[in-house]
Parts: structure tokens; C-alpha cells; sequence
């Protein structure tokens, strides 16, 4: 049938569906048509990121004169450590010497000649600044094979033609600090004896052996040193070393037993067992602990072997990554010859194997400051009712502070943008030089607070904001000394302040669960965090204004006056606090021990050099870790470490005086090598070169949340030098991190003054990162041997 036509109106129309249909079509298509445009803006979008990323350069080093170069010189500057080639050339020349009879590092043993250490000696103070000073060493030889053992120390000259440059210094054998070819052949005797004579004892109570023992071992993990003095046989050659089984499994430190044997031994002669403890129980020796055994005079002990930690809840999976710094004009600091430059420091650095980092010629704004300032000794002594605990009294320098500053982590250590830089040493265990890979690093750091702020918004003639960023330079290393780990760092501050900060983590030591309460808290099922102290010794030779300078104090005191506005019918004063300066004219007067019902200000300046309101340009040394000596003086190893008597103590410099301690500290208590009290005498300070010898601490007791690894807050301490009255205002106005907020005039738009402000167009260039360490894992960690 054809189509149908109706008449309306006299017009013919077409019959369509319902107009509402083509409107629903029209939205759907336009739905469609703003997808399609969204999509190919998207697409666009994520095209140009594509090309600005893949063209975004690494961030470049803006100025051309910082200059970072790590190579050892040719000819080192007078503070520089000993270089390879130096160190090689002493070997070279001590081997050359038969009379010596020095046998290789790699072939000692302690009945032998073996160079146990090389130094750099310091030139004279008024010799440093010359081109022309011949540098020196000092050479530490165990002179074993010699009928009567001793230690000699040799200077060595290092000029072209190296040669002695005066005469040695002898020292008793037995005051020699541990070396590895002893503690080896100590451990290795007391581990077997032990074994063949007790073995079977040790299973049935700690479930494990000390040989054969497959993943149950028993073995040692820290040793306290018995001196002569402490065992009271002085004059006898004596050493003795209590010697602590503990099982070996991670953390050692964290599972110690009640046994422990103490080993001594004769100038060169094998180590004997002398005395043995077992729980709670004394025995003449092994044989005699066995004897006891046997015949059920023994209380024993059972205790189980540890199961092996689990690791894989130390990393959470796929979560977010912290911030990093960047810095995206580069570098804004130089290094050259262990030498950092920055637009206002100039610091020299480097590492004494003995004694730790050392900072040379600091320097702000071309101003001597200091010039000597470092590590001399740490001291920790521990208390427990065992004997291992109760004689853990530690002069790290005996195991060599400096040769302990390992290789930095990037990410934890010091940041990824961090300089990092190597170490070099002379080992006593290689016939030639040793390099701890990257063992010091130099950064900036933003401390994301501010170093100085106002906020002004009614001041006349316009308010404004002022302000800057706290941006230091930082210079750090960490020694790892058996369980603890020190994080040494020298923090410089934009405005000539300086801060040198220990802070401490690791594992704490322990002693077995019975040794009492007193002496700390049980932190596991094994073991007790026993109380102990850490105390850390500084030399800083200020020099401000010149070398000719004075120590005073600006105390604190009560000042009471009449109140005059009072209208009282009684009269009646007023409280208020006052200045008073005390000058100390002996070094004995300046021998400081903290008060806290005397607070002062301690300045250290140059009399003639006043600015114009006649106020001497000074530098105050402010200390965040005085901490006080509780043990009796006298008394026990405490004459080893007279320091710690003092918070600071200030003498007048000498050449002979170089340092606080020795690594012979603690062994020699018969005779004390280095006697710091005798540095403290009647001599004047007035207008003399000054040094201040620095001792920060702190007080330990172990908690459980010490375990496994101690975190560093709470355990951080430091001091600082700030300038007092130095500058006609604070130095860091002006620097180019300054920000200022202002309006020109009533109707100006508020004025930024900054430089510029993120607008990073850079990524950070790829720098040494934690994946680096595989490419030399044994130099970073040990390879296991089972």
C-alpha cells in the first residue's frame, strides 16, 4: 500500500516520530564530540610532558670556579693526611733499615718488628703556614723479637730524601694498645681451650659449641681490658683481657652468656686462662671450673640458642619514598686537597688514625678562627656485677679511632647530592696503603627552618618580612667501633657560628639477665642494657683576632636594686639579673667544672682587638653536652682519662701538648703516657695562644626501645662557637638566600626580593646511590666464611 496522506489545513504534511528523538540523538552526539576533544587534549597534554622530560637536562653546575677534585696531591699541604705515595715511601724506607728487622704487616705476629702505625705530626704552629715546612711522620713499631719487647715511636722526615728527623721514644710493651695479630692469637687460644677443656659443658648449658658448630656457635664479640693497675700486679708486665662467650647470633651484643674467661699474658708469651665466671661463680681456671662440674659444685645454666631473626618487616613494600635535596644551580662549594671552600668558609680537613676526624684552619670570611680543632679520645665506662661489664672501661683511641671511619651510605649516612670522599691509612695488617672508600662527606643541607625571620607588617615606612634560610655547610664521617656507631659532623653556619655534634647509635652492650637491676633494665629474655657513659674529648685552639688571646666569663648573677617607683610604705627592692665579667688568669682558675647555679657565657678574645663601642671582638663557646663525672678521681681507670674531670678546660698552648690521650691510654696507668692533668698548671692565659680542651657526654641506661638498633634521638650532643660582639651586625645580611617582602610606597604592589624562587627546570643528576656499594660488596661488608 502506498504512502497516506492526510489533509490538514488545506496542506499535505509527512507524519515523523516524536521530536523528542532527535534531541536525545543531538545530546548523545555532542556527549560524544566533548570525549573525543577531551581525549586528544589529554593525549596532547601528556605528548609535551613527554618531550619536556625527555629534554629536561641534569642540573648543572653554575659557576665554573667550583672546582671539585679528590686526587691525592703530588705534594700535600702541611694539614693534609699521608698520602699513599707517602705512606708507601715509609715502608720502603723502615724496610730498607735490617738493624730494625721490620717483618712485613701480612706476616706479623706479636713476638715480632712490625710497624704498627703512621701519622701525620703537625708542624710547628708557626711553621704551618710555610710552603717550605717538611712534612713529618710518626711511626709506632712493636718491637717484639727484641729481647726485651718494647714499643719504639720514630719520626720520620719526609723530603725528598726521607730520613729520622730526632730521637725515638720508647715505651713498655706492655702498654701497647690491642693489636689485631694479639687479639687473634688471644681469641684463638682462649676459644680452644675453652672448647677442649669445657666443650661439653658449654653445649649442655648454651646449647651451642665454639668449633664444629654449624648455625649454633658460641663466641666472643667484645672484650674489656684488665690492666695492670686494675689487677693490682704493676711492675710485672702484665695485661689481661676478660674475654666474654657470647651466641653468635644477630645481634651478638643482644645474647650475652654468664661465662667469660680472663686471659693474660706475659710480653710475647701465649695467653693463659686465669680466671674463669660462670654464673655468678669464680674458678681458678678451666681445669678448675671442670673439676667444680663434676663434682656438682656448679649451679648450671640452661639456656636456649636464639632463632635467627627475620628480616622482611624491615622494608614495607611499594611505599612512598622520602624527600631528597637537590641542589639545581650545583655545587656551591669547592674541594681541593682535602680543602672545602664555600663564598664564606674555608675548612681543611682529614682523619688521625688515632685519635679521629680533625678540622685544620677554619677560616670565615678569610678570618682565622680556629686554628686546630678535634676528636682527642672517647671513654665509656660501663658498671655490671660480672666481670666482663664491670671492667668495660673503653679508651677507644686503643683500637684507633680514625682507622674505623668506614665507608658512608648514601640516603642514610648523608644525603644523595652529598661529596663523598675516601680515606687513606696505613694498616697493620697490609703491606700496603689501605683506602676506606668514601669515609667523608661534604654537603649543604637546608634545615628547613629559618636562620633568622621578622615579620614587621605595621612598621614605618612600609611593613616588610626579612628573612633567610638556615642553608649549612656539613662535613661528617662515622666510626663504627665495635657496637657503636659515631656520627661525627662539623656543622658551619651561614652567620660565622660553628657546631661540632657527636650522636650515637649501634647496639648497646649487655650483660647476662642476672646481673642485677642496678645497673639497668632487662631489654630481652637474655640480656640487661647495663648502664654506662660516653664521654668525648675536643681540642680547639681558638684563634681570634690573632693568637694573643684571653678567657673570660660573663656570669650571670642577682641584681638587686631599690624600687624607687614603689609606693609601698616600706621600701622595697627589686630582683632583676646583672652582668658580671670574671676574667681567669692561670690555667688552673679556667679549669671548668659546670654549675648550673652559676650561669655564664664563656669568651674567648683578643684584648686589643675592640670594635667601636670598645667591646672585644669575641667568639663564645656554648656547650649543649657538659655532662658530670660521677665516679671518685683516682680511683680505678679514672686517672686514665683526667679530662673527664672537667667540662672545659683552658691552657696555654704548647707544642709539647698536642693532645689529651694517647691509644697507649689504657694500658699505661703504671705511668701514663700522656698525663692531661699536668697540662693544667699556674701558667698564664692572659694574652697567650689559648687552647680550650672540650669534653661533651651523656649518661646511658639502656631501654628496650635501644633495641635493635639505637636511634640517635635524645642520644646527640654538641658545642658551638658563635660570635660575640665579632661582627657590627649579623654577617649572613646580605647573602644571597636573604628574602625580603616590602612596599616601595603606599600604592605599590608588594616588592619580592629573593633570588629566584622554585623554579627548578633541572633533575638531579644521578649521583652514588646504595646499589653503587655492590660493585665492591667485601670492601662494605664482610663475605661470611660458613
Amino acid at each position: 500500500m502506498g504512502e497516506s496522506y492526510g489533509i490538514m489545513a488545506g496542506k499535505s504534511v509527512r507524519k515523523t516520530k516524536d521530536p523528542r528523538c532527535w534531541q536525545l540523538l543531538s545530546l548523545f552526539l555532542g556527549i560524544i564530540c566533548l570525549i573525543l576533544l577531551i581525549t586528544v587534549i589529554v593525549l596532547a597534554v601528556q605528548k609535551k610532558e613527554e618531550e619536556q622530560t625527555s629534554t629536561l637536562h641534569e642540573c648543572k653546575q653554575v659557576s665554573d670556579q667550583r672546582i671539585i677534585d679528590l686526587r691525592e696531591p703530588e705534594n700535600p699541604p702541611n694539614f693534609h693526611d699521608l698520602t699513599r705515595n707517602e705512606i708507601a715511601r715509609i715502608f720502603n724506607f723502615m724496610f730498607a733499615h735490617e738493624t730494625l728487622n721490620i717483618t712485613q704487616p701480612s706476616k706479623a705476629s706479636l713476638g715480632s718488628n712490625y710497624i704498627y702505625a703512621m701519622e701525620l705530626i703537625l708542624p710547628n704552629k708557626n711553621d704551618a703556614f710555610q710552603s717550605s715546612t717538611t712534612r713529618k711522620s710518626l711511626v709506632t713499631v712493636f718491637e717484639g723479637a727484641n729481647p726485651n719487647p718494647v714499643v719504639t715511636e720514630y719520626c720520620i722526615e719526609l723530603k725528598s730524601q726521607i730520613q729520622f728527623c730526632s730521637s725515638t721514644r720508647s715505651i713498655p710493651f706492655s702498654f701497647r694498645p690491642i693489636t689485631i695479630p694479639e687479639y687473634v692469637f688471644i681469641l684463638d687460644t682462649v676459644i680452644a681451650d675453652a672448647n677442649k677443656t669445657v666443650g661439653n659443658i658449654l653445649k649442655e648449658s648454651y646449647h651451642g659449641t665454639p668449633i664444629n658448630c654449624g648455625k649454633t656457635c658460641l663466641g666472643v664479640e667484645n672484650v674489656s681490658p684488665f690492666a695492670a693497675v686494675i689487677a693490682g700486679v704493676e711492675g710485672q708486665n702484665y695485661r689481661g683481657l676478660w674475654v666474654p662467650f657470647v651466641q653468635l647470633m644477630e645481634p651478638r651484643n643482644l645474647h650475652p652468656l654468664d661465662f667469660a674467661v680472663l686471659a693474660t699474658i706475659n710480653g710475647t708469651s701465649t695467653p693463659k686462662a686465669d680466671t674463669v665466671w660462670y654464673n655468678g661463680q669464680l674458678f681458678e681456671s678451666l681445669d678448675d671450673f671442670k673439676d667444680k662440674w663434676e663434682k656438682n659444685q656448679v649451679s648450671p645454666l640452661k639456656i636456649d640458642f636464639p632463632k635467627m631473626p627475620i628480616h622482611k618487616d624491615v622494608i614495607k613494600e611499594n611505599y612512598q619514598r622520602p624527600p631528597i635535596e637537590v641542589e639545581p644551580d650545583g655545587k656551591r662549594y669547592s674541594i681541593k686537597d682535602q680543602t672545602v671552600t664555600s663564598d664564606n668558609w674555608k675548612i681543611s680537613f682529614g682523619i688521625s688514625p688515632t685519635h679521629g676526624p680533625q678540622l685544620y684552619d677554619i677560616r670565615y670570611k678569610g678570618d682565622l678562627i680556629v686554628y686546630e680543632l678535634g676528636l682527642q679520645e672517647i671513654c665509656v665506662f660501663y658498671s655490671s656485677s660480672e666481670p666482663f661489664g664491670r671492667f668495660a672501661n673503653y679508651f677507644d683511641s686503643v683500637v684507633m679511632i680514625g682507622r674505623y671511619m668506614k665507608t658512608l651510605v648514601p640516603g642514610i649516612d648523608c644525603p644523595y647530592h652529598a661529596t663523598f670522599i675516601d680515606a687513606t691509612f696505613m694498616s697493620e695488617t697490609s703491606n700496603t696503603p689501605v683506602t676506606n672508600k668514601k669515609a667523608i662527606c661534604v654537603f649543604e643541607h637546608n634545615t628547613a627552618s629559618p636562620l633568622r625571620r621578622h615579620h614587621a607588617p605595621t612598621e614605618t615606612p612600609s611593613g616588610y618580612f626579612e628573612g633567610a634560610p638556615n642553608v649549612v655547610l656539613v662535613l661528617r664521617m662515622i666510626a663504627t667501633l665495635v657496637n657503636y656507631d659515631y656520627i661525627f659532623e662539623f656543622i658551619f653556619y651561614q652567620n660565622g657560628a660553628m657546631e661540632t655534634k657527636v650522636s650515637a647509635s649501634g647496639i648497646i652492650a649487655s650483660s647476662f639477665k642476672s646481673a642485677g637491676p642496678k645497673y639497668g633494665f632487662q631489654v630481652n629474655d637474655q640480656a640487661i642494657g647495663t648502664l654506662h657513659n660516653h664521654f668525648f674529648n675536643f681540642k680547639v685552639d681558638l684563634d681570634i683576632g690573632g693568637t694573643q688571646n684571653s678567657y673570660s666569663t660573663y656570669n650571670v648573677e642577682v641584681d638587686e636594686v631599690p624600687n624607687a617607683f614603689s609606693k609601698a610604705d616600706s621600701s622595697s627592692n627589686w630582683f632583676q639579673e646583672k652582668i658580671v665579667k670574671v676574667d681567669y688568669a692561670t690555667e688552673r682558675e679556667a679549669a671548668y667544672m659546670f654549675n648550673f647555679s652559676n650561669p655564664k657565657y664563656h669568651i674567648f678574645y683578643n684584648e686589643n682587638n675592640l670594635d667601636k663601642y670598645n667591646n672585644p671582638k669575641a667568639y663564645r663557646l656554648l656547650s649543649k653536652g657538659f655532662v658530670k663525672k660521677v665516679l671518685p678521681e683516682d680511683v680505678g681507670n679514672e686517672p686514665g682519662s683526667p679530662w673527664t674531670r672537667y667540662q672545659m678546660a683552658v691552657t696555654k698552648r704548647k707544642e709539647n701538648e698536642p693532645h689529651s690521650s694517647s691509644k697507649f691510654a689504657t694500658y699505661d696507668g703504671e705511668n701514663r703516657t700522656v698525663n692531661f692533668e699536668a697540662f693544667i698548671g699556674e701558667e698564664n692565659i692572659k694574652n697567650e695562644d689559648l687552647v680550650a680542651w672540650v669534653t661533651l657526654g651523656v649518661h646511658h641506661i639502656p631501654r628496650t626501645e635501644d633495641l635493635p638498633i639505637m636511634p640517635t634521638p635524645g642520644n646527640d650532643i654538641s658545642f658551638l662557637l658563635l660570635p660575640f660582639n665579632y661582627f657590627p651586625e649579623d654577617p649572613s645580611v646580605g647573602i644571597g638566600d636573604n628574602i625580603r617582602l616590602q612596599y616601595d610606597n603606599p600604592s605599590s604592589s608588594l616588592k619580592i626580593m629573593a633570588q629566584k624562587l622554585n623554579d627548578l627546570t633541572c633533575k638531579p643528576p644521578k649521583t652514588y646511590s646504595v646499589e653503587d656499594l655492590l660493585k665492591e660488596p667485601e670492601m662494605f661488608i664482610d663475605r661470611p666464611t660458613i
